[in-house]
């Protein structure tokens, strides 16, 4: 199957209700690490019912194809100094953005980001700052992030990275 252009404009981008949730989780779960799917159910129940958060979904053809979650200015991770900490308040924080494998490197996945921007600004938010192991040159190339701090956590290296909206 080939994905191009006009197959994002099929692709359907919402926040989820409750009521989407367990549709959701069926079409996702089959990628995730079998030992945290129970953790994953869980997010994103929260984040389609608490109105401090997002859940995001991109349907094709009936199916959910990826998902993002966003919450309204979240604590910064404790590892940062008060100094690298201040400069995310009023952020909102990006936590989670999967695409099925079948469907990357085809647009999707900038349609979410592009949707945590809507929605932030909507809430008022400054920018946004997210966490990642992998993916922060593509946050830098596509979407001009700045890096902000490099952390370890449980022995893993993660890059801090965010985006401040124009004041307007």
């Amino acid at each position: 199957m080939s994905y191009n252009r006009p197959f994002l404009s099929d692709c359907i981008t919402f926040e989820a209700t409750p009521e989407h949730v367990a549709s959701a989780y069926q079409d996702l779960n089959r990628v995730m690490n079998p030992e945290f799917v129970h953790i994953f159910l869980d997010k994103i129940e929260r984040y389609a019912r608490k109105p401090d958060r997002a859940l995001f979904l991109v349907q094709y053809q009936n199916s959910t194809i990826a998902f993002t979650t966003i919450i309204d200015k979240a604590p910064v991770p404790d590892e940062l100094t008060v100094e690298q900490a201040t400069p995310l308040m009023g952020y909102s924080c990006a936590t989670g953005l999967m695409v099925l494998p079948e469907f990357r490197k085809k647009g999707v996945a900038s349609l979410l980001v592009k949707q945590w921007e809507v929605w932030s600004r909507e809430k008022g938010c400054q920018g946004i700052w997210v966490v990642t192991k992998k993916m922060g040159e593509w946050y830098r190339k596509h979407f001009n992030y700045l890096q902000v701090e490099l952390i370890e956590r449980q022995g893993v290296k993660k890059t801090i990275l965010k985006k401040s909206f124009p004041v307007e």
